[in-house]
């Protein structure tokens, strides 16, 4: 089961996206937040980006800890002590665009995106966020060459919208598969 600080990033990450109207929404600054690839704020630990097609704000545990990158397309962060890492993204896609579509095109523009095994899944269910999304969660767990890698995806469509947000982590040695799961 995923744990409550990642459910937590992706929870907040996708909550603070609005629901898309024809324009996309401003959004109203959140006080103490700083804009993604400026100086930390960790009294807040919370991150925004205005570059993507959709605003995204969203609280980042232990954020001096990660190096966050505002690209064009993707909003990254990486944690290397942790060798983990969360990406998200939001984009404007067909009138009537599906969610397995959102995840086509996502996986077209991210091809390190984990590619689920149906026999690594440790939970797939819907997931209420981003607000107006139909959104699904996957968690998956699997041994690899690396050691023990986990992740956590969400994609979601709305009207005209996409969203996709990526989390992976890999642990090695003893205790990896505690490891990966306490962050997830």
């Amino acid at each position: 089961m995923i744990s409550p600080r990642i459910f937590g990033v992706l929870l907040l990450a996708t909550a603070c996206v609005p629901a898309p109207a024809q324009k996309p929404p401003k959004v109203a600054t959140a006080p103490h937040a700083a804009e993604a690839g400026t100086a930390s704020d960790t009294k807040s630990e919370r991150v925004r980006s205005r570059r993507l097609d959709l605003p995204i704000e969203f609280v980042l545990p232990e954020k001096s800890t990660w190096q966050i990158t505002p690209g064009q397309t993707w909003l990254e962060a990486v944690q290397s002590s942790s060798a983990s890492s969360f990406a998200i993204r939001t984009w404007r896609a067909g009138r009537l665009v599906k969610r397995s579509e959102c995840e086509q095109q996502a996986r077209l523009a991210r091809p390190a995106i984990p590619r689920v095994d149906p026999d690594s899944i440790v939970e797939q269910r819907p997931f209420n966020a981003p607000v107006g999304f139909d959104s699904e969660l996957v968690v998956g767990v699997e041994p690899t060459a690396r050691g023990v890698e986990g992740y956590a995806l969400v994609f979601g469509a709305n009207v005209g919208f996409c969203y996709a947000a990526v989390f992976t982590t890999v642990a090695s040695g003893g205790g990896a598969e505690q490891t990966v799961a306490a962050r997830l």
